[in-house]
């Protein structure tokens, strides 16, 4: 029988303790350094909540800043590759106890392909400061969330994002520039697809719901 070796981290923790969020981050931070923004744009936390993760992971000996980025500690990554050589039934097992601790209700989203739900949208187009361009990216992402459940959508590159909305390209980035300091849309470069991604925040679609309430 092979036996997986639990890394030695730090006397303040336990890996039965690092479950998970903080095991997100420890996947996020795989091989790389991000700043807290980037970790906000690719969980959907609020800034504050993933400071928050970041300092016990600090606190834990898992994770240091190295001026604005976050990166694993030699710890960090050991207790990452442990994660990654547990048996498949054994991560499911694990997904699941953290399910439950959130009282049933999930907090951690497994997919953006959710049961479509209506979302009011016109109060907030009569009170936004935002341009006739800027409001419709996110129309068109609000529209795609109503039909679909998903909350962002891919685009080839900036050319692609031009035409879909007909401005010049050397706009694009000043248009999504405003929308992500409002924290209405966020974009970032998917390294995986190849693609840039807009998506909502979170937090944007809670304020919609809550209007209709």
């Amino acid at each position: 029988m092979s036996l997986v070796k639990t890394p030695a981290i730090a006397t303040t923790t336990s890996v039965a303790k690092v479950r998970g969020f903080t095991v997100s981050l420890l996947f996020h931070l795989k091989a790389r350094e991000l700043r807290i923004m980037d970790l906000v744009d690719l969980t959907g936390k609020y800034h504050q909540y993933v400071n928050r993760y970041l300092q016990d992971m600090r606190n834990y000996g898992l994770a240091e800043r190295y001026g604005p980025f976050w990166r694993l500690t030699e710890d960090g990554a050991s207790l990452l590759s442990y994660f990654e050589s547990l048996p498949d039934n054994k991560m499911i097992i694990r997904k699941k106890e953290e399910r439950k601790k959130k009282d049933g209700i999930k907090k951690e989203e497994t997919s953006d392909l959710k049961r479509p739900k209506q979302i009011p949208f016109e109060l907030w187009l009569q009170d936004s400061s935002l341009d006739d361009k800027e409001k419709e990216v996110v129309e068109v992402l609000v529209d795609h969330y109503n039909q679909t459940g998903g909350k962002f959508l891919y685009f080839q590159d900036i050319y692609e994002i031009a035409k879909r909305f007909k401005v010049r390209p050397d706009q694009v980035n000043l248009m999504l520039m405003h929308l992500k300091q409002d924290h209405v849309v966020y974009s970032i470069r998917d390294q995986h697809h190849n693609a840039i991604k807009l998506g909502l925040y979170k937090d944007f679609i809670g304020v919609l719901e809550a209007q209709q309430r």
